[in-house]
């Protein structure tokens, strides 16, 4: 048994951005924003709290996609009413040519959401 952490335990490389995004949960729209995003999900602040396990749909312009669905997989609160929230994209992305797109016209963040929020 293999004790991998951090990168080594990641199916896809992240790619920082700063990236705001809509997605519905049930039939209400919320906003957000992605910090870092790779074929297999991404990490996103909102002021919405969620629950793992929980799936929505998302939409995503920037990459040329329709509405991609969303699991939450990890979640912990920021400061004042926002929080991170990981989720894994259901299906994956099938490629990283969008990515490495939407990367070379964005400039990510330098910062963590825990020091912007």
């Amino acid at each position: 048994m293999s004790s991998l952490t951090g990168h080594e335990r990641r199916r896809h490389p992240r790619h920082r951005v700063r990236l705001g995004i809509q997605f519905l949960r049930g039939e209400v729209e919320v906003a957000g924003e992605i910090f870092n995003i790779s074929r297999s999900g991404c990490l996103l602040v909102t002021p919405v709290a969620m629950k793992v396990g929980e799936r929505v749909e998302v939409h995503l312009p920037a990459l040329g996609r329709p509405p991609r669905a969303f699991k939450v997989i990890r979640t912990r609160p920021l400061a004042g009413s926002w929080y991170a929230v990981a989720a894994d994209f259901e299906p994956y992305l099938p490629d990283d040519a969008p990515l490495l797109k939407l990367i070379s016209q964005e400039q990510g963040p330098h910062e963590d959401p825990e020091q912007l929020f």
